[in-house]
């Protein structure tokens, strides 16, 4: 690996997801916990129950092996490989033995969360500085279920953690991650913190987890208030963070690839994965997907108001059969779905779809955020040459690499970056680029709240 003359920057990490497997077995290991939850979910994603309460009793004894038993089942391996509900499985481990599994209306003291919370960020920080990262953005998840002065607290909590770290060596700063179904009460307390004492460490929003049903329209309100926020609040200004185009079940791809887009156009600074924008559609092959009838209007809606780019990469549109076949939906019930067939041809016109919303991407300037081992593994991208890196490289997308939750991947952004050299052919030479790509595409450079 080569000498990089700066510390790393990672700036797609997930704080429970960078909980390392035996810093976790420690902290479940004498506690009481009701893995009935876990147990059942892991029973429909992999078709058997875990052994975790027979592996947590043979590490209460000590038994030989017992400790690489539960690390195996706590990481999501290449073994484990295939979709999001496989990796939800897993990470649900951590929920489970959490004090976040208790019900809001069970959190008489609040403390013990919030004190939870505060030693795994220190025990992270600390794993963080002996693998050479300098500034690290970790996303927590504003849970709904937390009333606004829980949600206040726990702000408070972290980022007085954080700032007993934040230094010349380590600089470690939070991306606050709200609920896709309604943002505002999170979106709420994390305007508050930043304008707070120690806001200068809150330095960006996420929207993140399951990405189907919640189409990026309907946080452009929520995106315009961000703005507003930023113009009257330069010093604290946030970056829009958001995971799009990893997860796309419920669509068809020439859809994945507008929601990325279009997330770019209302103003996202930085895209988490975007697999969708370019992965090889040699990887899906000849095969039919599905979509609802809203979905399909607001495709062809699309088509219309970017008619001649994509002509000019190749889509073959009418205009006339795109009127004809939006009058035709629009008198079908919305939820209704479609069936969608994709053969060779059809394909290729998703190639030149990618390439035409990369071209847009590109003259907006967001940046995408690529994190291999998490694309290969939930993602489900079996072969290198079809991974979506491969074309951001060939067509100068820019990007960073992160490692996304480095505890449950048993991964670190070093091990990120060298796989991700592999993938796109690249020279050892372009390992320093890489990491000042990440240091140029920080959430408060992106905001405008301080230099690069």
């Amino acid at each position: 690996m080569p000498e990089s003359p700066k510390r790393l920057a990672d700036l797609h990490l997930h704080l429970y997801g960078s909980i390392h497997s035996q810093d976790y077995l420690d902290y479940v290991i004498d506690r009481p916990v009701n893995w009935a939850g876990y147990e059942a979910a892991f029973l429909a994603a992999y078709g058997e129950v875990p052994a975790v309460q027979e592996i947590l009793e043979s590490c209460r004894q000590e038994k030989a092996g017992a400790r690489q038993r539960f690390e195996d089942l706590f990481v999501f391996g290449d073994k484990d490989s295939g979709n999001f509900a496989r990796f939800q499985a897993k990470y649900n481990m951590l929920i489970a033995g959490s004090k976040w599994a208790i019900s809001a209306e069970e959190i008489s003291d609040f403390s013990p969360l919030v004190n939870e919370v505060c030693v795994f960020m220190r025990q992270i920080v600390e794993r963080q500085r002996r693998q050479n990262i300098g500034y690290a953005e970790q996303r927590m998840t504003l849970s709904p279920n937390l009333s606004p002065n829980n949600s206040k607290a726990l702000l408070e909590a972290m980022l007085r953690t954080y700032s007993a770290y934040d230094e010349g060596y380590f600089q470690p700063r939070l991306a606050v991650s709200l609920p896709r179904a309604d943002p505002w009460p999170a979106w709420e307390e994390v305007r508050h913190a930043t304008l707070g004492p120690f806001g200068s460490l809150l330095t960006a929003i996420d929207f993140c987890y399951i990405e189907e049903g919640f189409p990026p329209k309907l946080q452009r309100e929520l995106f315009e208030e961000v703005k507003d926020f930023n113009r009257q609040n330069p010093e604290r200004s946030l970056a829009i963070l958001y995971h799009v185009g990893e997860s796309f079940t419920d669509k068809s791809l020439e859809s994945a690839i507008r929601w990325v887009h279009e997330v770019a156009e209302m103003g996202a600074n930085r895209l988490g994965h975007a697999i969708a924008l370019g992965v090889d559609p040699d990887k899906y092959g000849s095969h039919s997907r599905s979509e609802t009838v809203s979905e399909r209007i607001d495709q062809l809606n699309y088509d219309l108001r970017n008619l001649n780019g994509l002509r000019q990469c190749g889509v073959n549109l009418e205009e006339t059969e795109i009127l004809r076949e939006l009058e035709r939906l629009e008198s079908m019930n919305t939820e209704r779905t479609l069936a969608i067939t994709y053969d060779e041809a059809r394909l290729d016109e998703v190639r030149a779809r990618q390439t035409y919303a990369i071209s847009c991407i590109k003259a907006i300037g967001a940046v995408v955020e690529v994190c291999p081992t998490s694309n290969f593994r939930i993602g489900g991208i079996a072969r290198p040459e079809h991974h979506s890196l491969v074309k951001f490289v060939t067509e100068d997308v820019p990007f960073v690499i992160g490692s996304d939750d480095p505890g449950i991947f048993d991964t670190t952004l070093a091990n990120e970056i060298e796989t991700a050299m592999d993938i796109a052919g690249l020279s050892h030479d372009y390992y320093d680029e890489i990491v000042e790509r990440s240091w140029l595409s920080r959430s408060e450079v992106l905001s405008g709240r301080s230099q690069a």
